[in-house]
């Protein structure tokens, strides 16, 4: 049985272990909230997510990536969603210069889950925002992040700056 596991492709055992952690993160989410409110939910879930993305900085160093610039910075926070948390993002840069870069995505694994299990809270703000923050002054503290649209409050996608700080 134990080499039951090869038999499931890779690509199957990411998506089903994908599924099974944002489905699970979701759920708990909304119990949480249930229990505490939203503030509640959001005073306890963004500290847990900054603590998170500092990580990205030993993630940098471990795969030899460039931290210089915000493009620099954009592609790590990518790579490291999708490596930690998916391959169900679909990430895009829509500006890229030497101060500031700006990504999006348009399929998440969590917004997914959030609606398939019909929510109607905001499971995403204070995670990602914090997440961003923590892998962002791990990378390169010159830099800012700023998550400036989100899905799960009504936006056609997620959208944040990585920018130089002035």
């Amino acid at each position: 049985m134990a080499d039951a596991i090869e038999a499931i492709s890779e690509k199957n055992r990411w998506e089903i272990a994908t599924k099974g952690l944002t489905g699970a993160y979701i759920a708990i989410s909304n119990a949480l909230k249930q229990a505490v409110g939203q503030k509640g939910f959001d005073e306890f879930n963004g500290p847990l997510w900054r603590q998170a993305g500092r990580g990205a900085k030993e993630f940098a160093q471990t795969l030899g990536l460039a931290t210089a610039t915000p493009g620099d910075v954009e592609g790590i926070i990518h790579l490291l969603a999708k490596t930690s948390m998916g391959p169900e993002f679909q990430f895009n840069i829509v500006e890229s210069t030497k101060d500031r870069c700006v990504g999006t995505t348009t399929e998440c694994p969590w917004y997914k889950r959030w609606k398939e299990q019909g929510l109607d809270m905001d499971t995403c703000s204070a995670g990602h925002q914090a997440w961003g923050d923590g892998a962002t002054e791990s990378l390169n503290p010159n830099f800012t992040f700023k998550l400036t649209k989100n899905m799960v409050r009504g936006d056609s996608h997620c959208e944040w700056v990585v920018e130089r700080k002035r």
